[in-house]
């Protein structure tokens, strides 16, 4: 029976492959691979790609101008524009807040 390899193995072959000026064909000969094997866990790196790139979504953003001071929310910290500015250790005094 052969010898099954996992995802670590695939992908560092996958690699390689890259790197070399090789044909898949002739890499697999070199590499002693599957011919099969290696073109199936090929194309199974190129439906997660294409998987990953659909799921990845733009939202619309806008910029409103807002108010002076700061809010924090939960872990969220919004630091608006003030005429005095705000330095490093006002922003460590309010992360230090009890919330």
């Amino acid at each position: 029976m052969a010898k099954r390899h996992g995802l670590e193995f695939w992908r560092a072959h996958l690699a390689a492959w890259r790197r070399s000026d090789l044909t898949q064909r002739k890499y697999c000969a070199n590499q002693g691979l599957d011919k099969k094997a290696f073109y199936r866990w090929r194309r199974k790196e190129r439906e997660a790609v294409a998987s990953a790139k659909s799921a990845l979504a733009l939202i619309p953003v806008s910029i409103v101008p807002i108010s002076v001071g700061a809010a924090v929310t939960g872990s969220v910290v919004r630091l608006h524009n003030s005429p005095g500015g705000w330095s490093a250790p006002w922003l460590a005094g309010l992360l230090r807040q009890p919330p």
